[in-house]
């Protein structure tokens, strides 16, 4: 059998003596310093924890340390030898995996398959001629498989076919088998339950113990109490603080990660989102009526008016994502009815949802919003090119220049152009552009599936005005989140669903709410969307 690879997790080692080193490290595009003089160090048995807005060069530290962006200054020793990681290759040979936000296992094979993908255990000593040594790949997956709580038939059922949470520790596992001494997860917790995070920080718990360092990117400040040993805050590409989150609160961590003067211009922002309110009539926008599509949905009867917005609420696959999507047309519903401004309508697809006033913000961007190779200019253009074109056929260039730069000068995105390919940007200024994208078309309505998952405090509060601004012109919205506070924040109504149905309905006053009371309609809320019907 040919195995040139150690598989095993990295020892523990000295806590004191760092197993990663960055000092001076500095990435330069065209135009705009990503990075500048950032030092950091990564100690064995640590997890690390690492903050800042979208933009602040976090990604961009990730991609040097996983050998997909090479930087322009400063050095990197791990082990005590300076290295130079021109490839992910070459990361991984030196200890160091990353488990990205996006998705990057290959849906359609197992977690073996995964684990092993690029370096499979071939039987005899020609590769090329070899067999896969399946037997033996299974074997020696096994052991961490059960250590992170999958089963033998997981290992063998295609990726698809698992959770979120088990699809998190597939690519755990795929980075523990070699020799991994540096794991780097970026929003792991994103699209993961409450039982299912608590999961995954047992988990963080084990790999420290092992005396791995875990380098760890999340936007959700309270999972870090109690977890992180270390706290290193980037700002505007730079080093701003490295604490120890005994000595920090949520609200200290926020003022190093937005500067106290823009921290005072975002609670403006927040405080003054719906100062107007809307003031016209409130018509009916949209109307389902016991709308039916089995086996996910079940008798689902809402209503969304204008100036308003309807949060929907409940665990992961109450039907939430479904119905927009029976309300977008992509999934025909089998028994029901769906009014748009009081009128039966039928709606067979998304683009016949965007021609009758509907939009949609979905939950995965990278996959199902952006184009990642089109320019900001297109990304916002694409969805009604006839609007930027004379007699409907030729695109007028100037004027799809002015629409762009008019909307990213209007929502706050941070570029150098509209030129700029739209995967260069933050996730917070892509969520911006895909706003952008919807309010061009000028709805009626806009679902907003998840609008904050793996952006930044800031980012949040920039979309949340978003939302406001256009209900406050007339506009209806629906809001899908799995985040309860920023649900009760920004919905008028609430609508709590369970296992493909409505099992009731709340009001929510918003940030009119005391703490107290947001406290109870969130209990409220959980105890809708966990056990059914009760007493509202």
């Amino acid at each position: 059998m040919n195995n040139n690879e150690n598989f095993q997790s990295a020892p523990a080692g000295p806590g004191d003596q760092p197993i990663v080193s960055v000092r001076g490290v500095g990435k330069v595009y065209p135009g705009v310093v990503a990075l500048a003089n950032v030092d950091i160090d990564l100690r064995p048995g640590e997890i690390h924890g690492l903050l800042g807005e979208n933009g602040a060069g976090k990604s961009t530290l990730i991609n040097i340390l996983s050998g997909t962006v090479s930087p322009t200054a400063g050095t990197l020793r791990v082990a005590g030898s300076e290295v130079t990681i021109g490839t992910p290759r070459d990361a991984q040979d030196l200890g160091i995996s990353t488990v990205h936000q996006e998705q990057s296992l290959a849906p359609n094979l197992t977690a073996v398959e995964n684990i092993f993908l690029g370096r499979e255990l071939i039987t005899g000593r020609n590769r090329v001629a070899g067999v896969l040594d399946e037997k033996e790949m299974r074997t020696r997956v096994l052991e961490l498989a059960h250590e992170f709580g999958l089963t033998d038939h997981d290992i063998r059922v295609p990726i698809e076919a698992l959770g979120a949470l088990k699809q998190h520790v597939v690519q755990i596992i795929k980075a523990l088998a070699f020799r991994t001494q540096v794991l780097i997860l970026d929003e792991p917790t994103s699209g993961l339950a409450d039982h299912e995070r608590l999961t995954l920080f047992s988990y963080m718990r084990q790999l420290r113990q092992k005396g791995i360092s875990l380098l760890w990117v999340t936007h959700r400040l309270d999972e870090l109490f109690g977890l992180a040993d270390t706290i290193t805050v980037l700002r505007d590409g730079q080093l701003v603080a490295t604490v120890d989150p005994a000595g920090q609160t949520a609200e200290s961590l926020v003022r190093l990660m937005v500067g106290r003067s823009n921290l005072a211009a975002r609670e403006e922002i927040i405080e003054e989102g719906r100062v107007r309110g809307f003031s016209g009539a409130r018509d009916e926008v949209l109307r389902l009526e016991s709308v039916t599509r089995h086996p996910l949905l079940h008798d689902i009867s809402l209503s969304v008016r204008r100036g308003e917005i309807l949060g929907l609420a409940g665990i992961a696959g109450a039907g939430r994502t479904e119905t927009a999507m029976a309300v977008l047309g992509a999934d025909r519903p089998d028994s029901g009815n769906i009014f748009l401004h009081s009128r039966p309508v039928v709606i067979r697809s998304p683009r016949d949802a965007r021609q009758k006033g509907i939009a949609y913000v979905p939950e995965e961007r990278k996959t199902h919003a952006i184009l990642g190779d089109f320019s900001i200019k297109r990304n916002i253009t694409i969805s009604d090119l006839k609007r930027t074109a004379t007699a409907g056929l030729f695109l007028r260039g100037r004027q799809e220049t002015a629409t762009a730069k008019r909307y990213v000068s209007d929502l706050g995105v941070k570029t150098s152009s509209v030129q700029e390919k739209i995967r260069n940007l933050s996730g917070g200024n892509q969520q911006k552009v895909v706003i952008a994208r919807c309010l061009f078309t000028k709805p009626d309505l806009i679902i907003f599936d998840e609008p904050t998952q793996g952006i930044d405090v800031g980012a949040k509060a920039e979309v949340y005005r978003l939302i406001y601004e256009f209900v406050d012109q007339g506009g209806a919205a629906i809001v899908i989140s799995s985040e309860l506070p920023e649900l009760i924040r920004v919905s008028d109504r609430i609508a709590v669903m369970r296992e493909g149905t409505i099992v009731g309905e709340l009001e929510s006053t918003g940030r009119d709410e005391t703490a107290s009371e947001t406290s109870e309609l969130g209990e409220r809320i959980i105890s809708l969307a966990t056990r059914g019907a009760v007493a509202v």
